[in-house]
């Protein structure tokens, strides 16, 4: 697992985020099955990576002789270990399209909150911790 490829997986979820975002309020419900589907696909590559970092990425940087490169790969681990949920409750909830039909203003305002924690998680690992790999 190497960080350019990390890299690559965060500029796919990126993508996806922005098509979802696209969508304009008044189209949610006639949308809702293309929706749907892009919150499976967004899912796939998301999943697929916190289990990557979770599995091979964190556990590996909390031994690395650096101990701030230690001490930084817990803090993220902390900060941001249960995103992967959040994310599976949402997706539980709206892979359904009936349920972004039935109240598309409190899907718009779900997906704002994943996406802010999702980009959050992304920019802190691109500035914050994916540099001191390099030294």
């Amino acid at each position: 697992m190497t960080i350019a490829l990390l890299q690559k997986q965060h500029e796919q979820i990126h993508e996806i985020i922005q098509e979802l975002l696209r969508v304009p309020q008044e189209k949610l419900e006639e949308k809702a099955f293309d929706i749907s589907m892009k919150i499976g696909q967004l899912s796939g590559v998301l999943l697929f990576h916190l289990q990557s970092e979770d599995k091979f990425l964190y556990p590996n940087l909390m031994e690395h002789e650096n101990s701030h490169i230690r001490s930084t790969a817990v803090a993220f681990t902390e900060e941001m270990g249960n995103l992967g949920e959040k994310f599976s409750a949402f997706k539980a909830k709206y892979m359904q399209p009936k349920n972004i039909k039935a109240n598309p203003e409190k899907f718009r305002q779900d997906l704002g909150e994943i996406v802010a924690e999702l980009k959050n998680r992304i920019e802190r690992e691109e500035m914050e911790l994916y540099p001191l790999l390099g030294k």
